[in-house]
């Protein structure tokens, strides 16, 4: 027999987990075939495992007989854990909220096991514990062992409406909030009303940030109906069938709280498309769900709702299967916030602050395009911690004050004493404090000295203002979350930065710029807006500066997009590449998608293979607005070979104005000289330089020049190549091995002049010829809008 051991019996040797999984086998082979249940003794375990032919069958027997006794002795502790288990479960069912019937069956086996140890007969010679040996070691064993623990219960799900904000507290969603109200408020409030739910599931998707989890809770908290917030992540378990359960386990608590709305947050995470699914845990979670949502039928459920909310920043990573009716067949979209709603969120976010009177949330508003809810409460969050900053250093300035007049006022009280015992042991006692404190830092020092001002003296100021300069400079520390996310955001290029094409700039702003800029009027007189623009001309005359300088002048978000990129090998990959360009930018409207090297991504449909002419299709079906909404999206083309793209493309209704942008002249050369030269050191603009560019007071050309020739890109090498000719200079005067002051660098006229004569010019006159023959041949279209600069 195996000693007696204090505590629980653990099976911790190779041997006890084969006897282990020998007994197991013998209960489950007899159990099947027997009425009631099979309990195995010492006796004809040891039998069985003596008529087997394992390796168990050669071990020494005493070796063998203690493996068994410790093997019986777990069994027995894990049947008695397993009743007081059930009855626990029992206890539980009749708790509300916690459906499940009781395991009857299992129940009534580990009872009969259990009462069935002591009455089982002896064989072989062997002895069997009796009732009564068996009651002495239980109640020997309990005595020794400390107390087990308690099972804990599993959390019960709060089934309360958030009470800690409300649609009060937002700002700019007054359209969202309409959605919700056209879907929510008869299912929830009057079911009885109509027979047939008009909605199970509502699928909220945006870029992130931009307050799906929030509108979602502010719904909730208005209606006052129970509400089941579950984190999609959560759900997943590692064990086969567990993450199933989970999600059954929450509808049925939604249906026994209903009305309920259940918001299952991030659920892209759990429900990936099952064809492209890497495991099979997430195929089944996706079947789970939608055979769930399909059992949300009131008629069900005592004519009860229970409405599914969903939220995601990826609608197109879903199963489609969820997607269709009866399902998420209701879907809100919550865009990127245009200046009328981030102005609304500004001032719900600052509704409890105390602000100055020169903050102007307008003139914010104005300047964070591209910015969600959470970067709003990011910079305001960052522009109270720099006034909570200043604030402390006006609090460090006076602790620091009333410190030196401490140890002043300790100086004088030092030097005044006599000279007793006890007045040199303060002395001592101060020179010794004196010298601890030169071992600080000065910031634990000034650290110290503040609390001890704040101790002595708390401020009289409740809170702290915030200031309009407190918001400027916190504005380039908050980086907005669309931007990083892909999504678009307003470029910070200025038409004052580039100059030579006014006459395109003001083409551009009646085709493109007011459209943005006041929709209402182009809407009264009932015209058809055009989709975008085709800027063509030789390379670095600024076609793509020039696109980011009207999506800034007309407050619209840029999309930027290489032609090429847009190419993938995989068969559809590069029409949905097409496809979420446009997705992007209807979360960002109003938007403007600028596709550079267009000719990569538009070639002839006729010279062209199917793919290719796969993504012509698709980019015009975008542009022809067939695949959703294109209010508010704007797309400009840029290219330097015109005459390979496909003609469709061309056509009134999609990019049906053509824009030349050609060489700059005289004028054009010294207006994008002195953008680029502005913050020069030194620059001063006279008429060598006019000569140099070329440019004379009555704007036109002074014959051949230097840069004759040269494009804007030519212009900013120009620049570039002056300053490292002026770096040089500099050297060559402070002498060998000296490096002059970089506070002294000036760049002079005779830098450029050196500079122009080690550059040339990047386009060739035979390419000059070729695009003004194009440009030639393309007024002949109709509506072409071709200006030269």
């Amino acid at each position: 027999m195996a000693p007696s051991r204090r505590g629980r019996t653990s099976l911790t040797q190779g041997l006890d987990r084969e006897v282990h999984q020998v007994i197991r086998n013998v209960i489950d082979q007899r159990s099947a075939f027997a009425e009631d249940a099979f309990v195995p003794t010492f006796a004809n375990i040891y039998d069985e495992i003596k008529r087997s032919n394992s390796s168990l069958n050669r071990k020494p027997k005493k070796l063998l007989e203690d493996s068994i006794e410790r093997v019986l002795d777990v069994i027995r502790q894990d049947l008695a854990e397993t009743d007081s288990e059930a009855e626990l479960e029992q206890q539980q069912q009749r708790l509300p909220l916690t459906p499940g019937p009781p395991n009857k069956a299992s129940n009534a086996m580990n009872k009969s096991i259990v009462a069935k140890w002591s009455a089982a007969p002896a064989t072989n010679g062997m002895t069997t514990p009796t009732t009564e040996t068996m009651a002495e070691e239980t109640s020997t064993k309990n005595a020794q062992e400390p107390p087990r623990k308690k099972r804990k219960r599993a959390p019960e799900i709060n089934l309360s409406p958030p009470t800690n904000i409300s649609l009060a507290n937002l700002g700019g969603v007054d359209t969202i909030v309409e959605q919700f109200q056209d879907l929510l408020t008869i299912p929830l409030m009057c079911p009885t009303i109509s027979m047939v739910q008009s909605v199970r599931g509502i699928l909220i998707h945006g870029p992130p940030g931009c307050g799906k989890t929030t509108i979602a809770n502010a719904i909730a908290a208005e209606y006052g109906v129970n509400f089941i917030n579950i984190s999609a992540p959560s759900l997943v378990s590692g064990m086969s069938g567990e993450s199933e359960k989970a999600l059954r386990e929450c509808f049925e608590q939604a249906k026994q709280a209903a009305p309920c709305l259940l918001f299952l947050d991030e659920i892209d995470a759990i429900t990936p498309k099952r064809e492209s699914a890497s495991r099979e845990m997430e195929k089944r979670i996706v079947a789970q769900l939608a055979t769930l949502m399909d059992g949300l039928d009131p008629a069900l459920n005592e004519g009860k709702t229970v409405v599914v909310l969903a939220a995601t920043n990826r609608p197109d990573a879903l199963d489609p299967a969820l997607r269709r009716g009866g399902r998420f067949d209701k879907e809100i979209h919550m865009n990127v916030p245009s200046e009328d709603m981030r102005h609304q969120i500004l001032r719900a976010l600052t509704s409890k602050l105390a602000l100055a009177d020169d903050v102007d949330l307008q003139i914010m508003a104005r300047r964070t395009p591209g910015y969600v809810g959470a970067d709003l409460k990011d910079l305001v969050s960052t522009a109270n911690n720099l006034a909570i900053k200043r604030f402390q250093a006006t609090l460090a300035q006076d602790a620091a004050d009333t410190a030196v007049v401490e140890a002043s006022a300790m100086q004088l009280d030092t030097n005044g004493t006599s000279e007793n015992e006890n007045d040199r042991a303060g002395e001592n006692f101060a020179a010794s404090t004196q010298a601890h404190d030169e071992e600080l830092s000065p910031a634990t020092i000034a650290l110290r000295n503040m609390l001890k001002f704040l101790r002595q003296h708390p401020p009289e100021q409740t809170t702290i203002t915030i200031t309009q300069t407190d918001f400027l400079t916190g504005l380039p520390r908050v980086s907005p979350s669309a931007l990083r996310e892909g999504f678009a955001t307003v470029p910070h290029t200025t038409f004052a930065q580039i100059g030579g094409l006014t006459p395109i700039i003001a083409t551009l702003t009646e085709s493109i710029i007011g459209p943005i800029l006041n929709p209402a009027m182009y809407t009264t007189m009932n015209i058809s807006m055009s989709s975008g623009a085709l800027l063509f001309g030789p390379p670095g005359c600024g076609k793509t500066l020039l696109a980011r300088a009207i999506a800034n002048a007309s407050h619209a978000n840029f999309i930027a997009v290489k032609g090429p990129e847009l190419l993938n090998k995989y068969v559809g990959e590069s029409e949905r590449a097409v496809r979420s360009v446009f997705q992007r930018a209807r979360s960002s409207v109003p938007c403007l998608i600028f596709f550079d090297e267009l000719d990569g991504v538009v070639p002839p449909r006729a010279d062209s293979s199917e793919a290719s002419a796969r993504v012509v299709n698709t980019l015009l079906t975008e542009l022809d607005g067939v695949s959703g909404d294109k209010a508010g999206i704007f797309v400009l083309g840029a290219t330097n070979r015109p005459n390979i793209i496909d003609q469709a493309v061309l056509r009134p209704g999609r990019l049906d104005s053509l824009v030349y942008v050609g060489m700059p002249d005289g004028k054009g050369r010294k207006e994008i000289l002195q953008a680029q030269t502005k913050d020069m050191p030194g620059m001063a603009w006279n008429e060598r330089m006019d000569r140099l560019v070329g440019y004379v007071e009555n704007g036109q050309q002074g014959g051949l020049c230097p840069c004759d020739g040269f494009s804007g890109a030519d212009m900013a090498h120009l620049k570039n190549k002056a300053g490292m000719v002026a770096i040089r200079r500099a050297r060559a005067k402070a002498g060998p091995g000296k490096e002059p002051d970089r506070h002294a660098l000036k760049v002079a006229t005779e830098d450029f002049e050196v500079a122009v004569s080690e550059i040339g010019r990047s386009v060739r006159e035979s390419d000059l010829k070729m695009y003004e023959k194009l440009r030639k041949e393309w007024e002949k279209i109709p509506g072409a809008a071709l200006i030269a600069s």
